[in-house]
């Protein structure tokens, strides 16, 4: 069995603790210490607040951002429109320089035919027949005096060398005629 003596003994003597604090001190250290929770508040604060401010401007710079990114795509699927209409229109001219560039002989001839048709255009070409001499046009018209003017364009087209009526037939309202034409 374990005895404890539970009774002070007076025989040893006993240190008197000085108090760790005294009210004075405990008042200053309690103002730190309030001090210290009050900044250590303040500081979470201003965090709290900086980062849903940071997190508000992030947010509008993100809508803002997202936007200008719409319009740019919208910007971009019109560029591309336009590019492939540049495209189509720039092989479309390519088409038509080939064309132009392949026109030979009796293309050019019929164009310099057709644009030497005088602009009352009271003229009818019935035959166009390439001979040993040249050309030979055939054609009719009310008007007789449309005649002239026609062998007139032709020979201004710069085409025929050398350009002669051959016939000039009158039946009833309708002239026929027959041009030879030299290259």
């Amino acid at each position: 069995m374990i005895r404890v003596n539970l009774l002070k003994d007076h025989t040893v003597p006993v240190e008197k603790k000085q108090p760790m604090m005294t009210a004075s001190k405990m008042t200053w250290v309690g103002y730190v210490y309030i001090a210290a929770v009050v900044l250590v508040a303040a500081a979470l604060g201003y965090r709290f607040i900086d980062s849903g401010n940071a997190i508000k401007q992030a947010v509008a710079e993100n809508q803002s951002l997202e936007r200008e990114l719409k319009e740019m795509e919208a910007l971009r699927r019109q560029f591309l429109e336009l590019e492939q209409k540049t495209q189509e229109r720039q092989g479309r001219i390519n088409i038509i320089e080939r064309l132009l560039e392949s026109q030979k002989g009796p293309v050019k001839l019929m164009n310099a035919v057709i644009q030497a048709i005088p602009q009352s255009r009271d003229i009818w070409l019935t035959s166009l027949e390439q001979t040993s001499t040249g050309v030979k046009v055939r054609g009719e018209t009310r008007i007789p005096e449309v005649v002239p003017d026609f062998m007139g364009n032709l020979k201004k087209s710069g085409i025929f060398t050398d350009v002669d009526i051959e016939l000039i037939e009158r039946r009833d309202e309708i002239s026929s005629f027959s041009i030879l034409l030299r290259q």
